[in-house]
């Protein structure tokens, strides 16, 4: 597997593709596109490594999200 910036990088680009294909165009659209990006890589996980993984991946990012607030 690739490094954990190139990871980081690919993601940036890819979220950003999918939403200018999306035609996101405002704040609303982001959110959406982006809860569709989660909702799915949730899935993904659960079929692959189950639910439990799932959940705490979901988990851990919601923590992560709420300790970091607007830094990004």
């Amino acid at each position: 597997m690739i490094t954990p910036q190139q990871a980081d990088d690919l993601a940036e680009k890819t979220i950003a593709q999918y939403c200018r294909a999306a035609g996101v165009e405002t704040t609303d659209d982001v959110r959406k596109a982006c809860e569709m990006l989660i909702s799915k890589a949730a899935r993904a996980i659960e079929k692959h490594s189950g639910n439990t993984a799932a959940v705490q991946v979901l988990d851990r990012t919601s923590l992560h999200i709420a300790r970091v607030g607007g830094r990004a």
